[in-house]
């Protein structure tokens, strides 16, 4: 976001700048303390957003501050100006120059804040109309992360992965892929619930052509091992139904992967070199080596999943998810939230998941397993999307 700000006051100008520094977000600003060096900047570069104070001198050498509220619309609304669409935020320290020139200004869209360095009553409507004026930002992908050890995994692998930052109330961290511009974001909380509105929300915000999951999930013994990458070619999810005398009556809705998808990704991960790309660089220490195992070593597949609302680490409740579908091969909770937001999406992105098992969702848990895992899964996606799964 560029903000133009005009203001020849030093303390005021830095308690602006600290504020707009509160969003958290990449903004880039330009100061002018005159009219005149104002008026050129406006008509040379295009801005999202100029706040202005109305008292100003008019050239660089005097010192003498003047109201500029007519000059102001005059300039910025003149139809050959490149910020004549821009919004403009006036904030002045004189509460009777806003008053006179309220109506004047509010008619040409420049909203009226008065500024008051003792009290912080400002910051508030000051902030919201910036928040207003933040450009959609379309970005190619989006990897939804259910927790913050499962985006921060893309950091420990080397990837070129931004600090995080708050964009549209979504935390965010900004990622390249062969020169694609993406987002990892995470929820507030685990869980299906907080998945479907993140995902749904990135959908609509940041227009991806793809939507993905990493991180971790939970395997049934004896079909996936440990560290094994499961890709949902079908999900449901396993918690929906009725409680009845009986018990349990499962209602199963699955979303399925477009068969497009599903072939591209086949093709992929069945490339000579995909798992050994994956190994590369991960050492894990002796705890990290599941029990009875001296090799490092897992495998990439396609498999039937589901996904429900709370963390499974009961025999019974396992016993009962297995019985839904035959080929069930892992579980976890959030890749059925997603899948099921794309579809719905009217975007229609790419979707997929890939999550790493860490346990086999019985009493015996533990986060031994999650550090690996969560890399092996962050590495899987980035390959996915580095081969080409967006290429049309």
């Amino acid at each position: 976001m560029n903000i133009l700000i005009l203001e020849d006051n030093q303390d005021k100008r830095d308690a602006l700048v600290k504020v707009v520094a509160e969003l958290e977000m990449e903004i880039e600003y330009r100061v002018c303390k005159t009219f005149h060096e104002f008026v050129k900047e406006i008509n040379r570069n295009k801005y999202d957003l100029v706040v202005a104070d109305l008292m100003v001198p008019l050239f660089r050498d005097s010192t003498d501050e003047q109201d500029i509220s007519d000059r102001l619309i005059e300039d910025i609304r003149d139809l050959q100006c490149k910020n004549f669409r821009t919004p403009v935020i006036a904030v002045t320290k004189f509460d009777k120059l806003a008053e006179s020139n309220f109506c004047g200004l509010n008619m040409y869209d420049i909203t009226v804040i008065t500024y008051d360095e003792a009290v912080g009553t400002w910051k508030d409507p000051f902030l919201r109309k910036i928040e207003s004026c933040i450009p959609e930002k379309s970005y190619e992908f989006v990897i939804v992360c259910a927790l913050d050890k499962e985006a921060d995994a893309y950091l420990e692998a080397g990837y070129n992965v931004s600090n995080s930052f708050t964009l549209h109330g979504v935390a965010c961290r900004t990622i390249s892929i062969n020169s694609i511009k993406g987002l990892i974001v995470t929820p507030t909380r685990m869980g299906l619930v907080n998945a479907a509105i993140l995902s749904a929300r990135s959908i609509d915000l940041f227009k991806p052509k793809l939507i993905c999951m990493s991180g971790i999930c939970a395997g049934i013994e004896g079909k996936a091992n440990i560290y094994d990458v499961i890709i949902p070619e079908i999900c449901h999810q396993h918690d929906s139904g009725k409680w009845t005398a009986e018990g349990f009556i499962p209602e199963l809705y699955s979303v399925q992967l477009h068969h497009n998808t599903m072939l591209k990704i086949s093709n992929i991960i069945k490339g000579r070199d995909f798992i050994d790309t994956l190994k590369d660089k991960i050492i894990p220490s002796r705890n990290e080596y599941p029990i009875g195992n001296d090799l490092f070593d897992f495998n990439v597949y396609l498999a039937s999943t589901s996904s429900g609302s709370a963390v499974v680490a009961d025999d019974e409740t396992l016993g009962n998810i297995k019985t839904q579908h035959r080929k069930m091969t892992a579980f976890e909770m959030e890749s059925y939230a997603l899948y099921e937001s794309a579809r719905q999406s009217l975007e229609s992105p790419i979707f997929f998941s890939a999550k790493a098992v860490v346990d086999n969702g019985d009493s015996q848990k533990g986060d031994e397993y999650h550090r690996i895992a969560a890399l092996i899964s962050a590495k899987t996606v980035h390959e996915i999307i580095k081969r080409g799964i967006i290429d049309s």
